[in-house]
């Protein structure tokens, strides 16, 4: 049986899959022609999963699209491409610390509630 904290912990890791995804399309597209490069704002999905849940959705059953927009953090270049691989290569380390702090937590609640199964044993 998962808690609150479980579903946001997952849906956390759901919203850094899809953005690492689409921060990898930008990275695989950084010498296409005429290329947008695009986000999600990850505090934005969680806070409108957390505000379902808080409307008695569970969070994990929160399953609407996320907003991708094309971000425009660097001029065009001359083929009107707008990646710039310092910059996502930033986010991409930021997304990770992201994912990795969520895996983190969720193995540490999981080792708690095996605890309380075992009877703190």
């Amino acid at each position: 049986m998962a808690d609150d904290t479980m579903n946001i912990l997952e849906k956390m890791l759901d919203i850094a899959a899809f953005r690492q995804r689409v921060l990898s399309s930008n990275i695989a597209n950084a010498d296409t022609p005429g290329y947008k490069a695009k986000d999600i704002s990850f505090q934005q999905e969680l806070d409108k999963a957390i505000k379902a849940s808080n409307n008695g959705n569970r969070v994990s059953n929160f399953r609407q699209g996320y907003e991708v927009y094309e971000t425009n953090t660097t001029m065009p270049n001359r083929d009107g491409n707008t990646v710039n691989l310092d910059i996502e290569m930033a986010k991409v380390a930021e997304n990770t610390l992201i994912y990795n702090a969520a895996t983190q937590l969720m193995t540490m609640k999981v080792r708690m509630l095996k605890d309380v199964i075992k009877g703190g044993r």
